[in-house]
């Protein structure tokens, strides 16, 4: 009797990663997702979530990769995040130079908690996937 047919071959499953990017104690966590795209580009949510007791509010977010990479960066999920919850941003990053130089990234996030006006200044990402 003939073999059966092989079963085609699965799809490679993305490279996705995890990576926690910043803690700032009884106020913010950023995460990142990190998953490979097309080619050259990657995409990285960034999940801010509010680990204080009060509403987080005006919040902005900028980030920023060297000249060698491209970053593309879409709006926030919301500009005010109760406590306990989350907001998210996704980017783009293209980075032609993988896998010989990593994505480095600067965050700047900038918030608003009852009268103050906070802002994180130059938070150094250098932990995002080779791949990225």
């Amino acid at each position: 009797a003939p073999a059966p047919p092989a079963a085609p071959a699965a799809p490679p499953a993305p490279l996705s990663a995890n990576v926690n990017v910043f803690r700032k104690e009884g106020e913010i966590t950023i995460d990142f997702a990190c998953t490979k795209g097309q080619g050259t580009t990657s995409t990285i949510t960034a999940t801010i979530t509010n680990i204080s007791p009060a509403l987080l509010y005006n919040f902005a977010f900028q980030a920023a990769v060297p000249k060698y990479a491209k970053l593309t960066m879409m709006p926030l999920s919301d500009t005010s995040v109760q406590p306990g919850a989350c907001i998210r941003m996704s980017m783009v990053v293209d980075n032609p130079s993988q896998p010989h130089k990593q994505v480095m990234m600067r965050l700047r996030p900038k918030y608003t908690t009852g009268a103050n006006m906070v802002v994180e200044e130059d938070i150094k990402v250098s932990n995002v996937p080779v791949w990225v």
